[in-house]
């Protein structure tokens, strides 16, 4: 009996040991909300959407868009546009994802796609992230028309995914 009882109580302790690591984890997190690194700051919304637009009439490239949102099922779907003012040879649109940890941001996954003979472009990616981290969005947003080249490169915020 008293090898029963101290096998439960290990099995409490250990149970208890690792339910604290978790809770220290998210409480870590979210002490650093409202925090600017880098440029992001830490945020605990739905999602995440920057914008950089281009105040130079005559351009090629309007307009470069990227979004992160917490789909809530331990994904993140990472969307971004390119948006041209005129028919462009080619528009890139490359989206890096980032973890921060550590007090840093760190590269967690990069998509990239082409479009050609267009003035818009969008693409989207479901990306599987693991909870009790701030993620965001870096984008390149390229257009190419002739031997003309321009580019936007909006950055989210960090989105708290628990």
């Amino acid at each position: 009996m008293k090898k029963v009882l101290k096998f439960v109580n290990v099995i409490v302790l250990c149970f208890s040991f690792l339910c604290l690591n978790i809770v220290d984890v998210y409480a870590d997190g979210l002490d650093d909300l409202g925090k600017v690194v880098d440029g992001s700051k830490l945020i605990d919304e739905q999602y995440s959407e920057s914008i950089a637009q281009s105040l130079i009439r005559g351009n090629i490239l309007n307009q470069g868009t990227t979004r992160i949102t917490n789909n809530g099922d331990g994904t993140a779907n990472i969307y971004g546009a390119v948006l041209g003012s005129v028919t462009c040879d080619k528009l890139t649109l490359k989206l890096t994802i980032q973890q921060y940890r550590n007090g840093s941001w760190y590269n967690y996954g990069t998509y990239s796609d082409v479009a050609y003979n267009t003035s818009t472009f969008s693409r989207s990616w479901d990306v599987s992230v693991s909870g009790g981290y701030y993620y965001r969005v870096k984008a390149a947003c390229v257009a190419q028309k002739g031997s003309t080249t321009e580019s936007q490169l909006p950055i989210t915020d960090g989105l708290w995914i628990g």
